[in-house]
């Protein structure tokens, strides 16, 4: 029996439905769409002559697989998913669930496959949100799509060549035509992700795995990045666990070569020093690779580290009510960016307004709170944008109703803001309230992790020198924001970023001069390797956000230093109240107070404050120094 033959037999004794969905060549013979829009009876012994799929469900809707793809289109992505198909089937195993998996295509990515008695659309919903907050590779809508959900089951061709290969480590194929787990077999594999989701803030988070007590890091780290450092052969998931260490490592100053001596010998960053083998067990990296994959995650880790420096701490959430409102509004926020590109991208300070609503709603969310604080500066580092520019956004988003202002900024305290229900207008329910089905806890923070990762995503990608105003500016930045590195046609990359389609292109194509952005055949997508440093040493724009944080770190100590002197002026000591935004600490004491007291103001021969005096002492970073002169003296 041919290859072919015995694909079609295993095909038609798992189908769910009596048909299969086949590709159509076009006249030269040649298959050019990546769609399956025929229908082929699975009666007959004769295989269709295209590559086929068949659906997960049958015609009632209920799931007879469970099928993971793991992406895999270029060589980093083929990493990703190898690390994640190692998290995916320990998982399976330690839950007794059989599956089988296969290498999808010659090209890279896999499919796991487990075999179901049925089970409903709701049970595979929570599934897919678990397995999408763990699994960064996994295509989580092929779990739960009961209407259109298909995939190329295992033995069968690929229309670039080659056949999907069931693979070593898993179960035979024969556990497909003979399903036996249930909805209970698939909670219990939900719990398990959920016990790998990632924490809100890394400082919760536990190590997936034991920690060698004996081992120390050569530089100081969190308590949390110590733990993770620790921790044998990077856990359960040692990528994850590989990425906390490096965030870790950025938190606390680390340079590349503090890392670079960690990742020799640290348990936690297994990840670095080898890859997982679909097979099982793990594979030396070459020097090369594992050097290059290293330095990309390392400024992945070094631009997630800005927003942790300015990220709210955690409530405690005893009602879900409140953060059930704030992830309802997320979501329409996120759904109306692109579906009223009119309001959000028509001008320069619209796309503006639009990164500012990102970052409050990227705060409540992971705060778990209605209302934030938005320090203008604070914000500006954020997002990139200039101070100035944050505070009229915040100003147009107030007037327009996109938010309200909880409470306006006092001294220290900066103001308070909330998103308004403008963007979850919910729909008028008919029927008793009882009816209202209400997303469950623990899916509730599921969608959690995801959106704050998408946000993460689209903050950390506009915030650079090449997006500012004298670079290429915030339009191109939208669009940079909205590719990927999978190959996207003009009109999605334009839905994605909400732009006008000929807006898109044209940022597409400047893109494309500068080395950002690649035109394939099937697409556009970003370069694979980070050029946004290069471009913008190219266009003169290189180093203005570092200058920018760094202006705004001396008007905020300049500032706290002139406070303390208005409070020495009143006739109190400094230790009376100290200004919540400072970060300078003294070594000595005296009658003027501890550690926390500043050196004299700069006053000229009248008694006026010498502010330009001040400033230069706090540019230069001499207000020890004056301290010491004082204690002198």
């Amino acid at each position: 029996m041919s290859s072919s033959d015995t694909a079609w037999a295993l095909t038609r004794s798992i189908a769910p439905r009596r048909y299969v969905n086949r590709m159509i060549a076009e006249a030269d013979g040649t298959i050019r769409s990546n769609s399956y829009p025929s229908k082929f009876p699975t009666a007959g012994h004769t295989p269709p002559a295209t590559p086929w799929t068949i659906d997960l469900t049958d015609l009632d809707g209920r799931f007879w697989f469970a099928a993971f793809d793991l992406d895999a289109k270029t060589p980093e992505d083929f990493d990703q998913a190898a690390e994640d198909l190692g998290v995916l089937v320990r998982i399976l195993r330690d839950a007794q669930v059989p599956h089988v998996v296969c290498r999808s295509s010659p090209t890279g990515g896999f499919h796991v496959w487990v075999p179901l008695a049925g089970v409903d659309k709701a049970t595979m919903v929570q599934l897919a949100g678990a397995a999408r907050a763990v699994l960064p590779s996994l295509d989580h809508g092929l779990l739960c799509n009961d209407r259109t959900g298909a995939v190329r089951p295992p033995l069968t061709p690929h229309a670039r060549g080659g056949a999907s290969e069931v693979m070593a480590g898993a179960d035979d194929v024969d556990v497909l035509r003979t399903p036996t787990v249930t909805a209970g077999d698939l909670l219990r594999v939900t719990a398990a992700f959920r016990e790998l989701r990632p924490a809100v803030d890394p400082a919760d988070s536990s190590p997936t795995g034991p920690v060698d007590a004996h081992h120390r890091v050569h530089r100081s780290l969190p308590a949390w990045g110590e733990a993770h450092m620790g921790t044998v052969a990077g856990g359960r998931d040692p990528s994850r666990t590989g990425y906390l260490c490096l965030l870790a490592a950025a938190v606390s100053g680390w340079t590349l070569a503090d890392v670079e001596h960690a990742a020799k010998t640290a348990p936690g960053m297994e990840h670095y020093r080898t890859r997982n083998r679909p097979t099982g067990g793990r594979a030396p990296r070459a020097a090369a690779e594992a050097a290059a994959r290293l330095e990309r995650q390392w400024a992945k880790a070094q631009e997630r580290a800005v927003l942790y420096r300015y990220a709210p701490e955690e409530r405690q959430q005893r009602d879900l009510t409140q953060l059930t409102g704030i992830v309802d509004v997320v979501e329409a926020m996120l759904q109306a960016f692109t579906a009223s590109p009119g309001r959000w991208t028509r001008t320069e300070a619209d796309l503006h307004d639009s990164t500012v609503l990102t970052y409050l709603a990227w705060v409540s969310l992971r705060s778990g709170s209605r209302d934030v604080g938005a320090a203008l500066r604070s914000v500006a580092i954020a997002t990139g944008i200039p101070s100035s520019t944050v505070d009229r956004s915040l100003r147009r988003l107030h007037a327009a109703g996109w938010i309200t202002r909880r409470r306006h900024a006092d001294g220290p305290n900066a103001a308070v803001w909330r998103l308004t229900d403008r963007f979850s207008t919910p729909s008028e329910h008919v029927g008793p309230p009882h009816d209202v089905t209400a997303r469950p806890p623990a899916e509730l923070f599921d969608v959690r992790v995801t959106l704050l990762d998408a946000l993460e995503d689209r903050l950390d990608a506009g915030r650079h020198d090449v997006f500012t105003r004298a670079g290429l500016g915030p339009t191109a930045r939208r669009v940079y924001e909205s590719l990927t590195t999978d190959e996207h046609a003009p009109e999605v990359v334009a839905d994605r970023a909400g732009l006008p389609r000929g807006r898109a292109r044209a940022a597409l194509a400047r893109m494309r001069r500068w080395t950002l952005a690649i035109a394939t055949p099937t697409g556009w997508r970003r370069r694979f390797q980070d050029f946004r440093t290069h471009v913008a040493k190219q266009l003169g724009v290189d180093g203005i956000l570092l200058r920018r944080e760094q202006q705004y770190v001396d008007e905020r100590d300049l500032w706290a230093w002139w406070q303390n002197h208005l409070i020495r002026k009143a006739g109190r000591r400094g230790r009376d109240r100290i200004p919540t935004t400072q970060v300078v600490m003294f070594r000595s004491v005296d009658d003027h107070g501890g550690p926390e007291a500043y050196p004299a103001y700069p006053c000229s021969s009248d008694g006026r404050a010498d502010h330009r005096q001040a400033m230069r002492f706090v540019r230069r970073g001499l207000l020890q120094e004056l301290r010491d002169f004082e204690l002198a003296a």
